[in-house]
């Protein structure tokens, strides 16, 4: 009985065999999949599977939903035939296969008896008040009053010539339906929770209807060559002047190497270097010139004050400043390269000079002495000099410095990451201090370093104005999705751009931690603002020590400390005549500011000289549930763009499938009431919501065609890297075409 009994386990794979069984009859097995056998032979497996039948629960969780959930109840009486209170496999194949291959008035007609609740055969408003709350419940939202609602489903009886009724017939419901036929015609099941998609699509890119999206004329047709060349051309059009400098660094990185190899290889015969430790002086010596290059161009990559003052002027225009992080990498890498090739040419040299006699070493240097007329031994030179130790210091201080600097512990261990980056101070010392001996030359690392150490000197005075000046807090909240939103003093004489960042500190904690946050306030308000998302240690803690449990503004006093406001990608929209904004997930944060900055700069007239007159923005999150307050600042944006200079479009991305049968209703509802009211039915905003992901494809080429008459659009992403890289793929794409205008992608990584 034991054996025969059926667990968990069992109950699951029989469950996933349902699915997979079901998937197989109604679309055909997939590319190279075959069915997955049991122990059984064929027979005792189809025999399982048309013995098993779906509990209310387990088709609840197949569908992704709770067991009590109105759609639940509803769908699963309609494919319950027969009343039993399960559901047989050939039940639910039945359903599955009048979804993905039924009539639409077949599809229609389920979700009249889905409507249809004491199936008399008509639909009162009640019923489909019913219907609608269901939806906006799988939705996720509570913006849906009974106001809204009654508005709704009498605007829907009013579109269809109905108003005089107070039910619908099944042929005044088709009626009703007519417009939206050609969406019934794919509609399926998302079993998310079986894994399962009973749909003809694989893709869930969202409908789109909104962008009117005609179709483009058609290009003439290109060989193959022309479109590689086009592709060349388009890129290195969009990277010249990552590809200009980068191309500049290396050429004098490897310059030096190759004018310090050359010296010491012919020009310094006289010196008997050569003859003593062999080729591997020229090596040491050229890559010694070369990371010192590399080691002091780090600190201009760093001088953020600096870089943000120079986004100001027309030499922006030239200087990729938004890159200055990728190239700190770059640059960091190449020092190390050189570093790795300095400590190995040395050691092959100091065994060189270990096998030398004692009267060659005295004509080496007069900066060393020997004591005695034994040789020194390789130990010698690395533990009892100054060139040895120094290099020994320098190379543990530098591989320290890049493990944690690694992309995993900077984002799990984002303290020991800047603990360990602050040991740059005792690398420099030790840079400056290695070449004192005068072993094989006099020391030339500052001749490279004088001039940076200036320029990042005097910047970090500048950054002192606001580092050490406590902050008060203002106000704190804790929003959904662990956000926390800090309101604080804005400090005299403050001047920002939307879309700039600054670094943050609590003095609750470690004082002199800071963290890189975007404002979230606009310039012309008179206090500063932050939304912080809980991701990491510090974040975690920052949450926990403002949650209203334990916080008490009357008994505690934080403060806040801030270095900055520092340059950001976002921080140039204003200078672009049409604009384009992606945000996705805590990316959204830089939008807060700027959206709000453009409306209030076009409703004052404040921005009558700059080129801003049109921004789209895009919004893509998980759901609305998380961004609650983020809604509440469109609410406001969208209150106080009286020259509708804003668009906005939502992208829900986990949700159903976009041929869902849920998510079609919920498209329905949504176009519907925005027709009838001129808001969304789930945010209560004019911003058209939209159920997938954008085709950013698609949609540059709709804004492209509609402003063709300026040269360039500026587009703006911020989110975790995927989105802006999916962004960043799409304006390449689209200016391979070489038509006008042309766009311009800058973008920040969050998350």
């Amino acid at each position: 009985m034991l054996a025969k009994a059926e667990t968990k386990e069992r109950r699951q794979k029989k469950l996933e065999q349902f699915f997979r069984e079901a998937y197989a009859l109604t679309f055909g097995l997939r590319p190279g999949e075959r069915r997955r056998r049991s122990e059984d032979n064929d027979t005792g497996e189809v025999v399982t599977v048309m013995r098993t039948s779906l509990s209310k629960s387990e088709f609840a969780s197949a569908l992704g939903m709770r067991p009590d959930a109105v759609f639940v109840k509803k769908m699963f009486n309609i494919v319950d035939k027969d009343g039993d209170g399960r559901i047989s496999f050939q039940e639910f194949l039945d359903t599955v296969l009048l979804f993905s291959r039924g009539k639409t008035e077949d599809k229609l007609r389920i979700i009249f008896d889905m409507c249809d609740k004491d199936s008399n055969g008509v639909i009162d408003k009640e019923e489909l008040s019913e219907m609608l709350r269901s939806l906006v419940e799988i939705a996720r939202t509570t913006s849906l009053s009974d106001d809204h609602v009654t508005e709704l489903i009498d605007g829907m009886f009013q579109d269809a010539g109905l108003e005089r009724k107070d039910y619908l017939t099944y042929s005044d419901f088709k009626l009703m339906m007519k417009e939206y036929k050609g969406d019934f015609v794919a509609i399926g099941l998302d079993c998310k929770g079986a894994k399962q998609n009973f749909l003809d699509t694989s893709t869930n890119v969202a409908r789109m209807t909104s962008f009117h999206i005609d179709q483009l004329p058609p290009e003439d047709s290109k060989s193959w060559t022309r479109k590689q060349w086009d592709a060349i051309s388009t890129f290195l059009e969009e990277n010249r002047q990552n590809i200009f400098y980068l191309f500049m660094f290396y050429v004098v990185t490897i310059g030096l190497f190759i004018e310090r190899f050359i010296h010491y290889s012919f020009m310094a015969e006289h010196t008997d270097l050569r003859h003593i430790m062999g080729v591997g002086i020229a090596i040491t010596r050229g890559s010694a010139a070369a990371l010192s290059f590399c080691y002091s161009l780090l600190l201009l990559t760093m001088s953020r004050n600096l870089l943000t003052k120079l986004k100001e002027f027309s030499i922006q225009q030239y200087i990729p400043l938004d890159t200055h992080i990728q190239f700190h990498k770059i640059a960091a890498c190449t020092a190390l390269f050189f570093s790795v090739l300095h400590t190995v040419g040395h050691i092959v040299n100091f065994y060189h000079v270990s096998t030398q006699p004692i009267a060659h070493l005295r004509c080496l240097t007069s900066e060393i002495s020997f004591p005695s007329d034994a040789r020194p031994t390789i130990s010698y030179w690395l533990f009892r000099t100054v060139t040895g130790l120094t290099g020994i210091l320098l190379f543990v201080v530098m591989t320290i410095i890049f493990v944690f600097a690694h992309p995993t512990i900077r984002q799990k261990a984002y303290k020991f990451f800047w603990s360990t980056h602050s040991l740059y101070m005792l690398l420099y010392t030790l840079c400056l201090i290695h070449g004192l001996a005068r072993i094989t030359g006099s020391p030339r690392f500052w001749i490279f370093f004088t001039g940076p150490a200036i320029i990042y000197a005097l910047d970090k005075v500048v950054s002192l104005r606001t580092k050490y000046m406590a902050l008060d807090i203002i106000e704190t909240e804790l929003l959904p999705s662990d956000v926390l939103k800090i309101k604080f003093y804005r400090p005299p004489n403050l001047k920002y751009l939307s879309g700039q960042w600054v670094r943050l500190a609590c003095t609750v904690f470690r004082s002199n931690e800071f963290h890189s946050f975007t404002l979230t306030s606009a310039p012309h308000e008179n206090f500063l603002s932050c939304h912080i998302k809980a991701q990491g240690p510090w974040t975690w803690k920052l949450r926990n020590y403002f949650d209203p449990c334990n916080y008490s503004p009357e008994d505690q006093h934080p403060k806040i400390r801030i270095e900055g406001p520092f340059g950001g990608g976002n921080q140039d929209w204003y200078k672009f005549e049409v604009a384009v904004m992606v945000g996705g997930g805590i990316g959204v944060t830089p939008y807060a500011s700027m959206l709000n900055d453009l409306v209030f700069g076009t409703s004052t007239n404040r921005y009558s000289g700059v080129a801003c007159k049109k921004v789209y923005f895009l919004w893509i999150c998980p759901s609305h549930k998380h961004f609650e307050w983020f809604i509440d600042v469109l609410r406001d944006v969208e209150r106080k763009d009286v020259t509708d200079v804003l668009e906005i479009h939502i992208f829900i991305t986990q949700f159903f499938h976009k041929f869902d049968l849920r998510t079609t209703m919920l498209y329905i509802c949504e176009n519907h009431f925005q027709r009838l009211s001129k808001k969304s039915i789930f945010t209560g905003l004019k911003a058209i919501n939209h159920f997938g992901r954008p085709d950013m494809t698609s949609f540059l080429k709709f804004v492209q065609k509609k402003h063709s008459y300026v040269s360039k659009i500026g587009v703006f992403s911020c989110g975790p890297r995927p989105l802006t890289k999916s962004v960043m793929s799409a304006c390449d794409e689209v200016n391979k075409g070489r038509r006008l205008p042309y766009f311009i992608h800058h973008f920040e990584n969050f998350g």
